[in-house]
């Protein structure tokens, strides 16, 4: 007759894992650790590394070329909105200034003279044209007497009482007053094409006269604009990050802007940018609660909530990552500072009471062959998906399946099950157990070793010794 020595140690531990550790002398000895279902809450979160920035920066840069002679600002220094921060020298600028005014100056007395000689050709031109019309009347009224008075000669010549030179006088005055009249029709016609226009082009040089006045009151503009800028203003309120130059230094701004402070418009709110790989980012929504925690002279955990998601990928070594944004409220100390990493916990999925299943009894393999193992899981049926509350399937359902041992018979079964969200510790039992339900995590076979020094090593651990 076989003697069996019984001993059972159980401790419950995080997730719902009960273990349980059974042994005995002789054969047939095994170890075996159980997890059970129970009940509580569930966070699903995904980890990733941040850099804390300031909410926006502003770089302020110089737009005019000068020596720098005074900077009223550092590192550090608080600004207000249009506080004096630089000078610059402003020889430079006042001397192409005074040019704009003198160039100005001659642009405006040129568009007076264009307009005062359309006006004065405004007012000469029907003169010109009813004198043109006058000699063309004149001319007419001319040859009208030569053409009388040529006739008169060529009829007394052909009667034989003018002489020759008579009659060729009288027919060299009648073609001389027909070409006066002609040119006294062309001059009519010329004074009437001038009268519509010349008009047209007096008012052309004095728009294009106009057109230089306000190129030179652009150019002034922009010359005073420069002698202005010479002083440098604060754009905003805020705390000087970064100043880029010293007092002496010659500054450029003909071909870029050089920079010459970077400022932030504040630190009590921080923004932190958040890397999240391509495998997480399928988690992460806009409205997700966030939190990191700095170690300091305190721990402080600084939470926040998801602002965006950025689509645009980032490659690095082969590694896609998306960027995904959240802001949080500085403390008292200024405790977050622009450039630091931090490791960003997002809560993406949160069940305040769920059924949970240590992961270790999902991942567990039974000690069988592996044709008979998996002929047992192929013949688990399970139900339709289950749905949630608004009738849709559950997030993150799928197919799964734990494993149970009967001590009395030593045979193992397979309990189909469907799972929800994990926190990688343990996993949400949609169906298929209920709280108190009891699966196999681990099973170690002691029948053929008299002593494990390996298990006892696991036995005589203090979180084990507990009775």
């Amino acid at each position: 007759m076989r003697t069996w020595l019984i001993i059972g140690a159980v401790a419950v531990l995080g997730g719902g894992t009960v273990l349980v550790r059974t042994f005995g002398g002789g054969e047939g000895d095994y170890a075996i650790d159980v997890a059970m279902i129970d009940t509580g809450p569930l966070t699903m979160t995904v980890e990733t590394l941040g850099t804390v920035q300031p909410l926006s920066t502003v770089t302020v840069g110089c737009e005019t070329t000068g020596k720098i002679i005074e900077i009223m600002v550092d590192d550090d220094d608080p600004v207000t909105q249009d506080q004096i921060i630089c000078r610059i020298d402003p020889e430079l600028v006042e001397a192409a200034h005074a040019q704009s005014v003198a160039d100005l100056t001659r642009a405006k007395s040129a568009a007076l003279e264009a307009e005062i000689s359309e006006r004065e050709q405004a007012a000469a031109l029907p003169v010109a044209t009813a004198q043109a019309q006058g000699r063309l009347q004149e001319s007419k009224a001319n040859l009208l007497a030569e053409e009388y008075n040529w006739t008169r000669v060529d009829r007394l010549y052909k009667e034989g009482n003018a002489t020759e030179a008579e009659w060729t006088a009288a027919k060299a005055r009648f073609e001389g007053a027909q070409a006066t009249v002609k040119i006294a029709e062309a001059a009519h016609d010329q004074a009437k094409l001038n009268e519509e226009f010349l008009p047209k082009r007096s008012r052309q040089a004095v728009e294009q006269a106009k057109a230089a006045e306000k190129l030179a009151e652009a150019r002034f503009a922009s010359t005073k604009a420069q002698v202005n800028r010479c002083v440098i203003h604060s754009p905003i309120d805020g705390i000087v990050l970064k100043r880029y130059m010293d007092v002496g230094a010659t500054v450029n701004a003909v071909y870029q802007t050089p920079p010459l402070f970077l400022i932030a418009p504040g630190l009590d709110r921080m923004r932190v940018n958040a890397k999240v790989s391509e495998s997480d980012i399928v988690h992460i929504d806009v409205g997700q609660e966030a939190r990191f925690l700095v170690e300091g002279k305190q721990r402080i955990e600084f939470e926040g909530v998801i602002l965006h998601k950025r689509n645009q990928p980032e490659m690095v070594q082969g590694v896609t990552t998306y960027t995904v944004i959240l802001e949080v409220d500085n403390d008292e100390r200024r405790t977050l500072l622009p450039g630091m990493s931090v490791n960003v916990e997002i809560q993406c999925v949160h069940r305040s009471e769920a059924l949970r299943l240590s992961n270790k009894a999902l991942r567990f393999k039974p000690p069988i062959d592996l044709t008979l193992r998996q002929s047992m899981i192929d013949a688990l049926e399970w139900p339709a998906a289950p749905h949630g509350a608004d009738g849709k399937p559950a997030l993150y359902s799928k197919r799964d399946h734990a494993w149970r041992f009967d001590r009395q018979s030593r045979t193992w079964s397979a309990a189909p099950l469907w799972i929800g969200v994990t926190d990688n510790v343990s996993t949400e039992v949609l169906w298929g157990g209920q709280a108190g339900d009891v699966f196999v995590t681990e099973f170690i076979d002691q029948s053929s070793s008299g002593f494990s020094l390996k298990e006892a090593i696991k036995l005589a651990r203090p979180d084990n010794r507990t009775l």
